[in-house]
């Protein structure tokens, strides 16, 4: 199953001196089990692309189809969606509001409709999911947490739902580099372990090059190209024209086989990078 976009066009105060294009002609498939990074410079797209798939924006053209259901089809029911694709906004702590952290990963299984005696589980089970020890924290105020422990009880509220598709829109901004490596660390291991499919939203290169298996870059509200990370980054000069970068490594890696150094192209993790630059010194 997938999520599917056919010919979707969006464009914010429509018809106003203001007017602005922020989709147009986008054509794309998430498949389920899959971890798609999303690229592209600020105002390319991104943010208003994610926020169709779950039905907070209706299509002004085209479609989004959700296994196989247009949910803008009459007689859908849009609160099923927003449980089947569960959707992370940056800094998503903010949002926070119950006195404890049992109340607030409890208030969207409480909603949907959860019995009370399953309440509880539900919670435990979303909070070990990131990596919280339920038992310790299920009574604190969530503003007695850390900002990264606040990320990841966010991100905790939206998995207690059970959605199929955790959509995630630059779900690292603002924390330090810890509370980043927590958050990714989590993300990447609810992919591998739960299978469930990650769309990530992200400013940074390296994130997307290590984590995800397709990535798709947005450049004025369309999709300007996407393939593998190997294929995208192995783009450099596009993406450099488009206002993006590349990884770190790979733009040392680049600079390196530059200098004339027998290396291979398309390098863009450290591991990779390290085992190249040891052939490369050991003349193998």
């Amino acid at each position: 199953m997938s999520i599917t976009v056919t010919d979707l066009d969006y464009t914010y105060m429509a018809g106003t001196p203001y007017e602005k294009v922020a989709l147009k002609d986008i054509n794309i498939s998430f498949e389920e089990g899959s971890f798609i990074g999303i690229i592209g410079h600020t105002g390319s797209g991104k943010s208003t692309l994610i926020q169709h798939l779950n039905g907070l924006l209706k299509p002004q053209k085209g479609k989004v189809m959700v296994d196989g259901q247009d949910i803008w089809e009459k007689g859908y029911k849009r609160s099923a969606i927003r449980q089947k694709i569960g959707l992370v906004f940056q800094y998503p702590e903010h949002q926070l509001f119950e006195e404890t952290v049992l109340k607030e990963i409890a208030f969207g299984p409480a909603n949907m409709g959860l019995e009370e005696q399953r309440l509880e589980s539900r919670v435990k089970w979303a909070l070990e999911l990131v990596g919280l020890p339920y038992s310790k924290i299920k009574d604190l105020s969530p503003f007695d947490l850390s900002g990264g422990q606040r990320r990841r009880l966010a991100i905790a509220g939206v998995l207690a739902m059970r959605p199929k598709y955790l959509v995630l829109d630059e779900p690292t901004a603002g924390l330090d580099p810890k509370g980043k490596k927590e958050i990714l660390d989590q993300v990447r291991h609810l992919h591998k372990e739960h299978n469930i499919t990650i769309i990530l939203v992200s400013h940074s290169m390296e994130d997307v090059a290590r984590l995800a298996d397709r990535v798709v870059v947005m450049d004025k509200g369309r999709i300007d190209f996407s393939g593998t990370p190997r294929e995208v980054f192995n783009q450099g000069l596009r993406l450099k024209e488009i206002g993006l970068g590349l990884p770190s490594v790979a733009s040392l890696m680049v600079r390196l086989k530059e200098k004339g150094w027998p290396i291979e192209s398309g390098v863009f993790t450290v591991e990779d990078a390290e085992r190249e630059i040891l052939k490369a010194i050991r003349g193998n």
